[in-house]
Parts: structure tokens; C-alpha cells; sequence
């Protein structure tokens, strides 16, 4: 419900605070004195567009704040949807600033203004002479039906099968694209994997290519230069080794008279040493470096067609086509099994096909059943409203074999205003009046089915009057009893049926005029409906009116 509305600087308000009460909530006041600024305040915090021209003081910032209790309208997953902080309290404030930027704001959190509106339908609903036309709307007359049935656990049922089987459908569809564009590059697919996996490449093979073929290649130059490097090191009769040889001969002779030369000469040895070991390395190189020129055009060839490979696939290692040869056997292995696969998903969407139109079987039972009392009400609270001919039906389109996600039907409301009239499509003979009469019982009726937002009616009594006017706020008051109302009226039958009576008036000044709204006491209540009655100074005849439509609704 709505617990507080705050306005600054908006229209005609200077600053308002409206905090309206449990039950029915009514307003009243001249025409002129701000009802309508009141309603278009609460519009711009359910999402409305804002105007520069809505500032009172064209220098100072618009703010409109609504805060509501929403602990019992199970709004935990919506929140949540949206990136919301859930709060039992909700604090819905929108901003104007004076150079005409607006923001709007969700407990403090920053949100766009498409975040604001679907939230905003969730916490209060506004209906004016206008919004009867709602009605109108194929889903939305489905969506009171399955209120008024109290639908909502076979709903959910329902929608949960049918996602399901859209999803198998959507998977079938998926795996019907891979099949055939396998079979449109099958032989191309198969012709790759054969040329790679007929290649084998190795993983770092290009560089061990270019290594082999630099040796096959300078073989005589390789064998040549290690076999002089040998000689040169050890095998020559002046040779490395020798010469370091005749070094430590040196220091051995100089043992006696030098203390560091045993070490000298062990190091000396040391060099000797590794110096035969490189020797017979750089022997053994030159020996493996054979002229083999059969291996070499081989090696050669190999290296041409993995550079050929590198080009065609645009890579540049061998490691890369190992990778697109693994994607190729992947898709063949794949390829494989897809009639398996689409035979699999065919099973599964048989059954969730069944499961669809079982669950929406009994949606629909309860949808006729529930939909054929709710019509019945309907046409007995619209005698009360003045309509004693006026007749709703429900009509049932049945489209089973191809459901949607709203059910095995859709749905259309057929209405008479007169009798012998035929029933024809609500949208298409009902005028405006009578399409808000038809959408008033229709909500009134499913009030007490679910947990309702803040209720709003701005002057959906106009046009009637006298005994219609008392039996709509009966109707009000009723469904009052469990949801928040607030009814802006020019009717006195209305506003004495109100739990809360507040009167919206325009104080004018030389300087400047500012509408205010105030909560009537028990007294006050009886000089304003004495006054609505009357129409001029509330007369001793009035009031006593006035004190009989106040007995008429005292619980």
C-alpha cells in the first residue's frame, strides 16, 4: 500500500504530503483545486514522462517521492530481475532538475525509466475514464479470468512444460542446422582431415625440419670443419692439447719454488680434459654429417608441403595444425551421431509436447469453469450500475495444435449493451463508458482473488448518479476491505463510502497560488458531502443527508 506520496515544487504544489490510509481512501475538492496535479505527481514516480513546465518555481528542483509497504505482494523476484535491493518499505522518488534533467531513483538506487515502469505497475495501478480501454486487450482479459480462477500454480505449470518444449524444439532446430551444413561441406571436411591426418604433423616439426635439412644440406662442409677442429685440438703434432701440456710440464718443474703451481697445473689438466671431450664431440658431428641426398629431398619435401599446409589453413606452426586436425575429427565424431542426437531430442519432445497439452487441458478447465461464473457476475453487478441488459460472455479460440505461451485458447470477450443486441467483440461495440463500467466490476470482482497494488480511480464514477452511483460505491467499499483504494470523486455517494476522507483545495494569494490537500475530521467529512449535495452552503437539509449516506456505509 501506499504510505506516504511527498511533493515539492510541482505544478501547483509548493510542498504536499499525502499519506493515505488503509482501505478506501477518497478526495475530493473544486474543480480546478489540484486533483488531477496530485495524480499527475504520483504518474511521474510510475514512470510517466517529466516536463520543465511541471516546476512550480522554475529555479528550484521538482522532486516527487512515493513510498510503499510491499510485504505482501511477494515482489522478492522482481527485484531481484531488475538489480534491485528488496526493502519491505519501497522508496520510489523522481527527480526534475531545474535545467530539466530527470532521474528517478529505487530505494536510492539509480534505475532508467523502462526499470521504473515495469516496477511501478507492481505497486500501483492508475485507472481514469481512459484506462477502461485496457480492458480491451485480449491478455489482459485473460489475465483477470486467471486471477478471478486464481490460476496462478497451474499457470506456472503450464509455462514451465511449454519452455520446456520450446526448448527441445529450438535444440531440434540446432542440430538440424549442423546436420545439414555437415552434409554440405562433409567431403570438404573429410578431404581436410584426410590431408592432415595423412601429414601427422608433430608438434615443433617445422624446427626440427629446418635443423635436419642445414645439416644435410652442408654435410661436406660440416665433416670438413669438425675434422679440422679435431686435428686442431687433439690430433695434430702441434695440437691444443699438446701445447697446454708442455704449459704444465712448466709448473711441474716449478713445484719447488712455487706454491700456487700444483694448482696451476691441476687446472691445467682439467682444460686438457674437456678440451679431448669437445674433441671427440665436434669428431662425432662431423661423422653424423653424412652426405645423404635422398634424406635431404625427402626432409625438403616435407618442408615444402607443411609451408603449403601453414598457407592453406593460415597458421604458422605445426602445433596449429594439430589443433584444426583435432576440430576436424572432433566434427567428424560429431557428425556421426547427430541422427542419434535428433532422434533423442524427437523423444523428448514428444513427451513434453504431451506434458504441454495435459497441463494446458486443465488450465482451460479451469479458465471455462472459472471464466463462466466471472461472466455471470459481471452481468449482475452491471443491472446495479445501471446496464440491465448488458451482457459479458467469454468465447474460446482453441488453437491445441499450435499452443502458445498463454495457453491451448485465446480468448475474447463478447458484449451487448441492449437487449436482442448480439454478442460481438468487447473492443468494437462497448464505448468508453461502458468499457470502464465492464473493467470496474471486472476488478472488483477479482480484488478479493489475489493481493492487489495501490488501487487508483480518478473519476471512474462519471456519468452516473442517484442509486447507480450509491451501488458503485458499494463496490468500492467492498473491495476496500482488502486492498488500499484511493478514489478521486466529485460524487458524495462515493466519498461517504470512504474509510478516509481528504480535500484537495487551491489557496490563492497576490503572490502566488498553491494547492493543498488536508484529512477531513468526522465533522468536516459531514459539511463537505453536505456541501457536495447541496452544491452551495450546506443547509440544516443537507447535512442531514449527508448523515444518511454516512449511516448507510457505517460497519
Amino acid at each position: 500500500m501506499l504510505l506516504q506520496l511527498r511533493v515539492r515544487n510541482f505544478a501547483l504544489i509548493r510542498f504536499l504530503t499525502f499519506s493515505p490510509q488503509a482501505g478506501m481512501n477518497v478526495i475530493t475538492g473544486e474543480t480546478g483545486a489540484g486533483k488531477s496535479i496530485l495524480l499527475g505527481a504520483l504518474g511521474l514516480v510510475t514512470g510517466n514522462r517529466a516536463e520543465m513546465s511541471a516546476l512550480l518555481n522554475q529555479n528550484e528542483k521538482c522532486i516527487v517521492e512515493a513510498e510503499f509497504n510491499i510485504q505482501s505482494l511477494n515482489l522478492k523476484d522482481l527485484f531481484e530481475s531488475l538489480e534491485l535491493d528488496y526493502e519491505p518499505v519501497c522508496i520510489v522518488r523522481r527527480e526534475i532538475t531545474a535545467q530539466g534533467k530527470s532521474r528517478a531513483f529505487v530505494n536510492d538506487t539509480p534505475v532508467q525509466l523502462s526499470t521504473l515502469k515495469q516496477l511501478s505497475g507492481h505497486l500501483v495501478q492508475i485507472h481514469t475514464q481512459n484506462t477502461g480501454t485496457f480492458i480491451a486487450d485480449q491478455l489482459e482479459q485473460l489475465m483477470v479470468i486467471d486471477d478471478f480462477a486464481e490460476n496462478t500454480l497451474l499457470k506456472n505449470e503450464y509455462k514451465t512444460v511449454f519452455r520446456e518444449w520450446k526448448t527441445e524444439l529450438k535444440n531440434r532446430e540446432l542440430l538440424l542446422e549442423k546436420k545439414a551444413t555437415f552434409e554440405r561441406e562433409q567431403d570438404f571436411i573429410r578431404f581436410q582431415h584426410e590431408e592432415l591426418s595423412g601429414f601427422a604433423p608433430a608438434e615443433n616439426e617445422e624446427t626440427e625440419l629446418e635443423t635436419q635439412i642445414q645439416i644435410l644440406a652442408n654435410a661436406d662442409d660440416i665433416s670438413r670443419t669438425c675434422s679440422q677442429a679435431a686435428d686442431e685440438l687433439t690430433e695434430s703434432e702441434m695440437s691444443i692439447t699438446d701445447r697446454i701440456n708442455g704449459v704444465k710440464l712448466l709448473f711441474r718443474k716449478a713445484e719447488r719454488f712455487l706454491g700456487s703451481a700444483e694448482d696451476y697445473k691441476n687446472r691445467l689438466q682439467s682444460i686438457a680434459e674437456e678440451l679431448k671431450e669437445l674433441s671427440r664431440e665436434i669428431e662425432h658431428t662431423g661423422q653424423l654429417a653424412e652426405n645423404k641426398p635422398d634424406l635431404l629431398e625427402t626432409l625438403q619435401e616435407r618442408q615444402a608441403r607443411m609451408q603449403l599446409l601453414f598457407r592453406k589453413h593460415n597458421v604458422d606452426s605445426s602445433a596449429a595444425l594439430q589443433v584444426i586436425l583435432q576440430n576436424l575429427e572432433e566434427k567428424l565424431q560429431e557428425a556421426h551421431h547427430l541422427d542419434e542426437a535428433i532422434d533423442n531430442t524427437d523423444e523428448r519432445i514428444a513427451a513434453c509436447e504431451k506434458k504441454v497439452l495435459l497441463s494446458g487441458h486443465m488450465l482451460q478447465v479451469s479458465r471455462d469453469r472459472a471464466g463462466n461464473l466471472l461472466m455471470v457476475a459481471v452481468g449482475e453487478q452491471l443491472q446495479k450500475l445501471g446496464m440491465p441488459h448488458a451482457k459479458l460472455a467469454s468465447e474460446w479460440i482453441n488453437h491445441t495444435e499450435k499452443p502458445d505461451i498463454n495457453g491451448l485458447s485465446s480468448l475474447r470477450m463478447t458484449f451487448r449493451a441492449n437487449a436482442g443486441s448480439p454478442l460481438l467483440p468487447l473492443e468494437k461495440v462497448a464505448s468508453g463508458g461502458e468499457l470502464s463500467r465492464v473493467n470496474f466490476c471486472l476488478r472488483s470482482l477479482t480484488a478479493m482473488k489475489k493481493t492487489l497494488p495501490t488501487l487508483i480511480y480518478d473519476e471512474a464514477d462519471t456519468g452516473i448518479s442517484g442509486e447507480i452511483a450509491l451501488q458503485m460505491a458499494r463496490m468500492m467499499r467492498h473491495m476496500a476491505t482488502g486492498h488500499q483504494l484511493i478514489c478521486i470523486t466529485h460524487l458524495p455517494q462515493v466519498a461517504a463510502a470512504g474509510n478516509s476522507h481528504f480535500r484537495i483545495l487551491k489557496e490563492e494569494s497576490e503572490e502566488f497560488t498553491e494547492s493543498k490537500i488536508t484529512l477531513l475530521n468526522s465533522d468536516e467529512i459531514i459539511h463537505q458531502l453536505a456541501y457536495m449535495l447541496s452544491g452551495s452552503t450546506a443547509g440544516t437539509a443537507a447535512v442531514g443527508n449527508a448523515n444518511e449516506l454516512l449511516q448507510m456505509f457505517a460497519d
